[in-house]
């Protein structure tokens, strides 16, 4: 089907449209793709279904003795899996996770006893690679420092 593609992201991802859904990157598109080809359903009718940009709460707001609001802070799911009303799986399709997603999916797990799955898409097989959040994570810090100890390396060398 043909693929509608709009402005960038702040990662530089383009915006992909496939059946009327928008998706932030084409490696989410993708992975939408390969579900609905598996025949997940995307509609709140079956027993087992899957819902698309799902906002969940990980943490309250509140009103301060001062008077002051602080709003509720919300974790945006790429793809949440149901049983039912009960979320089984929470999946966000990354390249790179920043400090803000690192911090709200802790909170996520925090919240809910599980973490994030991570689903990191590998183009030249057309595969995902689903791991925790925190695995993840654990492995992009390992290549930073990989990346750091080259670089040293490389300016001792001149």
């Amino acid at each position: 089907m043909p693929q509608k593609q709009a402005k960038k992201s702040k990662f530089g991802n383009k915006k992909v449209f496939v059946d009327g859904y928008k998706f932030d990157s084409k490696a989410e598109a993708r992975y939408y793709e390969k579900l609905r080809d598996a025949g997940v359903s995307f509609l709140p009718l079956a027993g087992k279904y899957c819902l698309m940009q799902k906002l969940i709460p990980v943490q309250s707001g509140t009103i301060l003795s001062t008077g002051e609001k602080i709003n509720p802070v919300n974790y945006k799911a790429d793809f949440v899996f149901y049983e039912g009303l009960t979320i089984v799986k929470v999946v966000d399709v990354k390249g790179y996770q920043d400090k803000e997603s690192q911090l709200k999916m802790k909170m996520f797990a925090k919240e809910y006893g599980y973490p994030v799955i991570f689903a990191k898409y590998d183009s030249k097989t057309d595969q995902f690679e689903e791991m925790s959040c925190f695995e993840s994570l654990r492995q992009q810090n390992k290549r930073a420092r990989e990346r750091q100890k080259r670089k040293k390396e490389k300016l001792e060398e001149n």
